[in-house]
């Protein structure tokens, strides 16, 4: 019995090992050929993206310190006790409940000196 776990054992490693790919070896083919002028342009949007989120934030950081905005109030729910919907809870206190009526049930059919 050892010997044909061990025997299969080897012969999955040797599968494994040697129908498998060298993914980490190598880099991808895409990113050698890149154009230099295409990563320019590339950049120079990404620039003004940047440029452009950056005048937004300091101009919302501008407002905020001169009291122009207000931060949106939301209501708040009341904190649950647990995460068990009410159908969970009445699961599991009829399943305690079986359990115990059946351990009542086998206890009687054994008899008084009998235990389980």
């Amino acid at each position: 019995m050892i010997k044909r776990i061990t025997s299969f054992t080897v012969v999955a490693l040797l599968i494994f090992s040697l129908s498998g790919s060298s993914i980490y070896a190598r880099t991808s083919s895409r990113d050698e050929l890149k154009p230099a002028e295409n990563t320019a342009t590339k950049e120079g949007a990404k620039n003004q993206k940047n440029e452009k989120l950056r005048t937004d934030i300091l101009k919302l950081l501008a407002d905020a310190k001169a009291g122009k905005v207000a931060p949106v109030l939301r209501p708040q729910q009341p904190k649950n006790s647990n995460s068990l919907s009410k159908a969970a809870k009445v699961g599991i206190v009829v399943g305690i409940a079986v359990a115990v009526i059946a351990i009542i049930v086998i206890a009687k059919d054994k008899g008084p000196g009998r235990v389980l």
